[in-house]
């Protein structure tokens, strides 16, 4: 992919300049979680576009649904809420640790199914769509920031007209860098933009008490090497190195290194092979 079409795709996602829509253009916008953004910049009309609208539609009546559910439980709204218009994979929540199997159960009431039962996230289903209860976000059980720090930032935010509890936008960049490089390992066009068009002198002071200034540069960064034509968006770590960072950061923090035991018994869920092969073969997220 040439540094020319990212550069194009970068202008249309941060500046919202309309773009070319050929089908690389299209499907490095899809990998890159940028896609309705694109599509709305250009007004673009088709079945393309509808199917991105009626997904967003989708996750906004889930939203407001799981919204309503919790209203009285301590709860907030993560990585959803961005300057980039784009269509979520799922739904994500943070609760109160000692709240989580109340939450779990207002959900059940209406239809949620649980499928998958870990220390500090429980995902339910409905609709097709997943519905994932953090107590702390993290990796491979492996805690890289803890809930309670990012509860102590809720707001009241608006998602596409929802009003809804979430946390600050500086909290929201900080989490942004720490999901992409130590969960996910992968940066995408979404992470780098949502970063640029937030990062303030407050959110640049939360990264640094956060201790995640590195994985702030490395997310602009990629940017910026692939509008130069230097690697491509989405950009995948190197699974060794993914590894040894989130480690790191986990083993460098007294407030983290709890997680460490339940990162062990990970290695022996019938799951932990597969999820491992996944997430070496796979190229976006």
């Amino acid at each position: 992919m040439s540094g020319n079409v990212m550069l194009s795709l970068a202008r249309a996602v941060v500046l919202d300049e309309p773009i070319n829509l050929g089908p690389d253009v299209i499907e490095l916008a899809r990998l890159n979680k940028v896609l309705l953004h694109v599509l709305r910049v250009t007004n673009h009309d088709g079945e393309l576009r509808a199917s991105q609208e009626d997904g967003l539609r989708r996750i906004t009546n889930i939203v407001a649904e799981v919204e309503d559910a919790l209203g009285s439980i301590e709860h907030a709204f993560i990585k959803l809420i961005k300057p980039v218009t784009y269509v979520p994979a799922d739904v994500d929540v943070l609760v109160k640790s000692s709240q989580a199997p109340l939450a779990t159960s207002r959900l059940m009431v209406l239809g949620y199914r649980v499928i998958v039962h870990e220390p500090y996230t429980i995902t339910l289903i409905k609709n097709g769509i997943n519905v994932d209860l953090y107590t702390h976000p993290s990796a491979a059980n492996l805690v890289y920031i803890r809930g309670e720090e990012l509860l102590n930032s809720r707001v009241e935010a608006n998602f596409n007209g929802v009003r809804v509890t979430g946390i600050n936008e500086d909290y929201e960049v900080a989490l942004t860098v720490l999901h992409a490089v130590y969960k996910e390992g992968i940066v995408t066009l979404n992470d780098s933009a949502m970063v640029f068009k937030w990062l303030n002198d407050d959110s640049l002071k939360l990264c640094a008490r956060l201790k995640c200034i590195h994985a702030l540069g490395l997310t602009l960064n990629t940017m910026l090497l692939s509008i130069e034509g230097q690697l491509r968006l989405p950009y995948k770590l190197p699974i060794g190195y993914w590894a040894v960072k989130l480690l790191s950061r986990v083993i460098g923090n007294t407030q983290y290194t709890p997680s460490i035991l339940q990162g062990i018994r990970r290695i022996n869920d019938p799951r932990f092979m597969i999820q491992l092969v996944n997430r070496i073969t796979r190229i976006s997220y």
